[in-house]
């Protein structure tokens, strides 16, 4: 048999088998949710593993859109400057060391405005972030926890710092304080500044569902604090 070629190896489905993509599907959405994302029928009635491989492996539309769903699914690998400002970190704070890389990800929406806060982040002036409850739930996403160590990110992907989230708690929007805001860093600090610019925000990540936020709306506020950044680095 001949070596796989560099285009395989750059395929992220390479040596994957199509049992070990179902298996993974079933743990992450479960049969009912994967016939909703593919408008695969057969996974809405009475599936089973072998039954799901035999028509996938006879019918090709299926099975790329399977293929699809499994990409979509599976975490993107950490850019090279995440990983580099890990070990960096992991290297220099041994106690670290069993613990794993973990979420990473940029601020806001926009390029601008991501630049701006992972600066914030990296001179430890920004310790919060405010993500509503609704995002969570619609996502099915798991809810912060004090401990989570996180890398935080440019627009584009290029690592700034490391945060460790000291505390959670899930505050109406009406009810965020003075002191909350000014932790959050953004803008002027002020409780003003952050109620126009988050109430702007969760109306646009509501709107494509045709939804709106509510005044009395839970908000996930993580506080956390800066414990390594790129001018950490060793040289």
């Amino acid at each position: 048999m001949g070596e796989a070629t560099q285009e395989q190896l750059n395929n992220p489905l390479h040596g994957v088998k199509l049992q070990d993509i179902l298996e993974y599907l079933e743990v992450q959405l479960g049969w009912e949710e994967m016939g909703e994302a593919t408008g695969i029928n057969a996974f809405m009635f009475r599936p089973t593993m072998k039954s799901s491989l035999r028509f996938l492996r006879k019918t090709d539309w299926a099975r790329a859109k399977v293929e699809e769903l499994y990409l979509n699914t599976i975490p993107a690998p950490a850019p090279k400057t995440v990983v580099e400002l890990w070990d960096s970190f992991v290297n220099q704070n041994p106690e670290y060391k069993d613990h794993e890389l973990g979420e990473w990800f940029h601020f806001c929406d926009n390029e601008k405005d991501a630049k701006v806060c992972a600066q914030l982040a990296q001179d430890g002036i920004k310790q919060a972030s405010s993500t509503s409850l609704w995002w969570f739930e619609k996502n099915k996403a798991d809810l912060p926890e004090v401990g989570n160590i996180y890398v935080v990110t440019d627009w584009y992907k290029i690592a700034k710092a490391i945060v460790e989230v000291v505390k959670v708690e899930q505050v109406p929007f009406n009810k965020i304080t003075e002191e909350y805001a000014a932790m959050e860093g953004e803008g002027d600090k002020s409780l003003t500044y952050w109620n126009e610019t988050h109430w702007e925000y969760y109306n646009k990540e509501m709107e494509e569902f045709n939804e709106k936020p509510a005044e009395d709306m839970l908000i996930v506020c993580e506080q956390f604090k800066t414990i390594f950044t790129v001018d950490n680095i060793s040289t």
